[in-house]
C-alpha cells in the first residue's frame, strides 16, 4: 500500500455491491424493529407504575415471551428497567433520571407562561403528568389571595376525576382508555364520574371543545379546568384550581385564559404532531 508524504497510507475507496446494499438494508431495519420494541416495553412499563410481569409485557407489547425476556434483559443492563421481585419489572433509574431531566426543562421552560396565567385569573395553576391511571403534580404556582387552593406538591390524583387527567385522556382513543380504565373506577367523591360511558362521553366534549371542567369530582367544593399539552418533551396538563362557587361565575373568562396560555406554550415548546 502507498504511503503519503504526510505518513498516512493511501486506500482506495471499495465500491459498494448490490449485495453489501441489501444486507445494509436488513441490518439497519433490524436495528429499527428493535429499537420499536423496545420503546412499545417501556411504554407499557411507564402506564403500570407497579410493575409488569414478563407475561404481562408480552401481551400488552404483543411479542413473544422469549423475545420481551431478551429485550428486557438488555435493558435491565442498562439501568433502563429494574426487576422488583414479586412485582415483576419497573423502569429503572437509568431512565427515571432523564427522565427528572426533561421535567426539569419542561418546568423551565412552562414556569413564566404558568406564573401568566396565575396573574391574569388569580388563581392557583397546576402542571401535572400523566402516569399510569394517575396524573402527578410536578410544579405550581399558588395564588395569592385569602381564599385559594394549595395542592401538595408531588400529589398523585386519579386521571379520570380531574380536568387535568381527562385533557389528557382525551388525546387517547377511546379504545385506549378503555384498556388503560376498565369498565369501572373507584369514586374519589360522590360526584365522581364512575363508569366507562360517562367518562368517554366526557372526553368527547373535551375533544370538542379543548377544555376540560370538573366540579368537585376530586375534591369536594374544589372544581378545576385542565388542558392537554403534547409537546416534544412529552404530554403534560395544565390545570386552574378554583373554588367550586367561583370557577361556575368565572367559567368564560377561565377558559379564554388557559387556552390561550396552552396556545403560547405550545408555539414556545413546539407540538409533537402525531398524525
Amino acid at each position: 500500500m502507498p504511503l503519503n508524504t504526510c505518513g498516512f497510507y493511501l486506500k482506495r475507496k471499495r465500491s459498494v455491491t448490490t449485495h453489501d446494499s441489501h444486507a445494509i438494508d436488513e441490518e439497519r431495519s433490524g436495528g429499527i424493529q428493535v429499537i420499536a420494541r423496545a420503546a412499545s416495553i417501556l411504554n407499557a412499563l411507564g402506564a403500570h407504575p407497579e410493575g409488569m410481569s414478563l407475561g404481562a409485557i408480552a401481551q400488552a407489547v404483543a411479542l413473544p415471551r422469549s423475545t420481551v425476556q431478551r429485550i428486557v434483559a438488555a435493558l435491565a443492563e442498562e439501568g433502563m428497567v429494574r426487576s422488583h421481585g414479586n412485582h415483576g419489572f419497573r423502569l429503572g433509574p437509568t431512565l427515571l433520571r432523564l427522565v427528572a431531566t426533561v421535567h426539569s426543562d419542561i418546568i423551565a421552560i412552562a414556569t413564566p407562561f404558568l406564573q401568566a396565567l396565575c396573574n391574569e385569573t388569580n388563581e392557583t395553576v397546576t402542571l401535572a403528568r400523566p402516569s399510569g391511571r394517575q396524573i402527578a403534580i410536578v410544579h405550581m404556582v399558588v395564588a395569592n389571595r385569602e381564599l385559594r387552593v394549595v395542592p401538595r406538591f408531588g400529589l398523585n390524583l386519579p386521571i379520570y376525576s380531574t380536568s387535568g387527567g381527562r385533557a389528557l385522556l382525551a388525546l387517547n382513543s377511546d379504545d385506549e382508555v378503555r384498556r388503560l380504565l376498565g369498565g369501572e373506577f373507584e369514586p374519589v367523591t360522590d360526584n365522581t364520574v364512575c363508569d366507562i360511558g360517562s367518562l368517554l362521553a366526557a372526553l368527547h366534549d373535551v375533544r370538542q371543545q379543548g377544555v376540560a371542567v370538573e366540579h368537585g369530582e376530586t375534591l369536594e367544593g374544589i372544581s378545576s379546568m385542565g388542558v392537554a399539552i403534547d409537546t416534544l418533551l412529552g404530554r403534560y396538563s395544565v390545570s386552574l384550581l378554583v373554588p367550586t362557587e367561583r370557577l361556575q361565575r368565572q367559567l368564560p373568562a377561565l377558559r379564554t385564559a388557559i387556552l390561550a396560555c396552552r396556545a403560547s406554550l405550545m408555539g414556545e415548546i413546539g407540538r409533537l404532531d402525531r398524525r
